[in-house]
């Protein structure tokens, strides 16, 4: 078995993979990208684009484009939401790291005494 240590250098880690994150979400999410030859043929993964296929009476077609927003749209709605939970988690641990810094200057607990405070697993 494996033990989990949390310490600072493991949280300043985690902090700098979230804010990557971040940046990664930040650089292509709203962006414009082609998917085919012509000039229209551009997509923005967070708004609806232009699909044609086939005739007008062609009702697979229109369920099909259909599907493909709802899954476009599904897409977006992940990335934003994914965005936010990862700055939210980088801001804590931002926010922990600094805390820390300034409540071990003022602590005058020993470990010996923190343990006392700490929950025992049996």
């Amino acid at each position: 078995m494996q033990n989990i240590v949390i310490n600072e250098s493991y949280l300043r880690k985690l902090q700098a993979i979230y804010t990557d994150l971040v940046d990664d979400i930040d650089r292509i999410y709203g962006k414009i990208y082609p998917y085919g030859h012509l000039p229209e043929s551009r997509v923005d993964f967070t708004k609806p684009f232009t699909l044609r296929l086939g005739g007008a009476g062609f009702s697979e077609a229109v369920e099909l484009v259909e599907r493909i927003d709802t899954t476009r749209s599904g897409l977006a709605a992940r990335f934003k939401s994914g965005r936010g939970e990862l700055s939210t988690l980088e801001h804590g641990i931002r926010f922990l790291l600094a805390d820390s810094e300034a409540t071990e200057q003022v602590s005058t607990l020993s470990a010996e005494q923190f343990e006392h405070f700490m929950p025992k697993v049996s």
